[in-house]
């Protein structure tokens, strides 16, 4: 038998590869409302738009060797999770027992979240999702659906219980606790304890809106409230305004609060400052969401407070100022300054 050239054998390798076609994902829609429809991929591998066509109709259609999650924007601000796979052609189905509005005929991944969704969907009970989460981890260790799961449910809420977010995170499948997502969450809760009370406030140093310089030191034998807002977060003007209300009313003369704004626009903090009557020595942080101080607590929303004791501890953190009265802060401080004295007195004898 005559042998083929190497270099015939190549060429014919190439062809083959040339003539294989690469599997494609497409999503799409009927009875849209007008507007533009917005996919991306958890990686950002894949960004896509489409324009609703004249017949309220959308088809988005993308090259996929591998299974992936992406994310579909509607028009009409409804978010829906996609489990993709190659060579899959999912359709957008109307079901109003879902939150979204629309289910998606696609994946086995893809009826799974949605059938999972409907359950929690019904309850607004936290703890009772937190449990119909734990249990279909305990079915599904290695689902994906668990990463949109964890996020919506577990992570991305004003509040996340973040020991119970450790926990649960443990229990999923190796293969899934090395998804990109995962080891994000991880490091991310690695920063801080399952209880973030009684471990020490971060080290800081700030320049003030009348330019006198702070630090952590600054605030020493006095219990410090911290707040973080910013003039872009709605519900921060209305909870800063509290803030009079309270130091008014507290007694005691070691108490003080530290306002502290991711702003990046010095002029319109500096104005919010002055027009809200903010009261407490102001700052901003420039590092926004990358500061020290930031990163120590898992904050989703703002404004975020925290009282940290005379011994740079913290006393409590998630706190509403709706629900901080000047009574606990001097009850507070009255306990400090007791114990104060007893140890003069010791140290006398």
């Amino acid at each position: 038998m005559k042998k083929l050239p190497i270099y015939t054998l190549l060429l014919l390798l190439a062809f083959a590869c040339e003539d294989k076609e690469i599997p494609r994902y497409t999503i799409q829609g009927n009875n849209i409302m007008e507007g533009t429809v917005f996919l991306w991929g958890a990686d950002d591998e894949h960004k896509e738009i489409s324009s609703i066509r004249s017949d309220s109709s959308f088809t988005i259609s993308l090259t996929l060797e591998d299974s992936a999650i992406f994310t579909l924007a509607l028009p009409d601000g409804k978010i829906i999770p996609l489990y993709a796979k190659p060579g899959i052609t999912a359709t957008l189905q109307p079901d109003t027992t879902l939150k979204s509005g629309w289910s998606v005929n696609g994946s086995e991944s893809q009826a799974l979240h949605d059938s999972i969704s409907r359950i929690l969907d019904a309850t607004d009970d936290i703890e009772q999702q937190k449990k119909i989460i734990e249990e279909f981890v305990n079915k599904h260790p290695i689902s994906e659906v668990n990463v949109e799961l964890f996020r919506r449910y577990l992570a991305d809420i004003p509040t996340p219980d973040n020991e119970h977010l450790r926990k649960a995170i443990s229990r999923l499948g190796g293969i899934l606790q090395d998804h990109k997502y995962f080891v994000i969450t991880k490091k991310l809760l690695e920063k801080k304890t399952g209880n973030v009370k009684h471990r020490m406030f971060p080290t800081f140093r700030y320049t003030t809106i009348d330019s006198s310089e702070v630090t952590l030191a600054t605030y020493s034998d006095k219990y410090l409230l911290v707040n973080i807002w910013a003039t872009w977060a709605k519900e921060s003007h209305e909870q800063m305004k509290r803030l009079r209300e309270i130091k008014e009313k507290v007694r005691s003369k070691n108490f003080a609060i530290l306002n502290i704004s991711l702003d990046s626009d010095t002029a319109k903090w500096k104005n919010a400052v002055t027009n809200d009557s903010i009261i407490g020595d102001n700052v901003i942080d420039y590092k926004g969401m990358n500061s020290e101080v930031i990163e120590s607590f898992n904050i989703t929303s703002l404004p975020y407070s925290v009282l940290i004791t005379p011994y740079k501890r913290i006393s409590d953190y998630e706190m509403k100022l709706d629900s901080l009265t000047a009574a606990s802060i001097d009850s507070l401080t009255h306990k400090h300054d007791t114990k104060n004295k007893q140890k003069k007195k010791k140290i006398k004898r």
